[in-house]
């Protein structure tokens, strides 16, 4: 009987190590499958990035040559309004000379 029974747990043993064997070789399986998803989700994702940087450069492209610029001084007709001036200032006022 007590051979029996060690040939037994032998025999359970082999078995346990085909079972841990294929369980190892189905999780690398799985882990190799859901890199691959992983890479591509990301290449995707990537290319979503680049397309709407692309978008929104020409976008603000876009928008700033559709402004124009209108500046008011008020209803002065005579004089001049200088914020800066990096060069001479010959003022003429009505044809005459200044």
């Amino acid at each position: 009987m007590e051979t029996g029974l060690g040939e037994l747990h032998l025999g359970g043993a082999g078995q346990e190590q085909n079972q841990n064997a294929e369980d190892m070789a189905n999780t690398v399986k799985q882990i190799e499958e859901e890199r691959s998803a992983l890479d591509s989700s990301r290449k995707l994702l990537e290319e979503l990035l680049s397309k709407a940087k692309e978008e929104a450069i020409s976008r603000a492209a876009s928008e700033s040559q559709n402004h124009s610029i209108h500046v008011t001084f008020g209803t002065l007709t005579k004089g001049i309004q200088i914020r800066i001036s990096n060069g001479p200032i010959n003022w003429k006022s009505g044809g005459k000379g200044a």
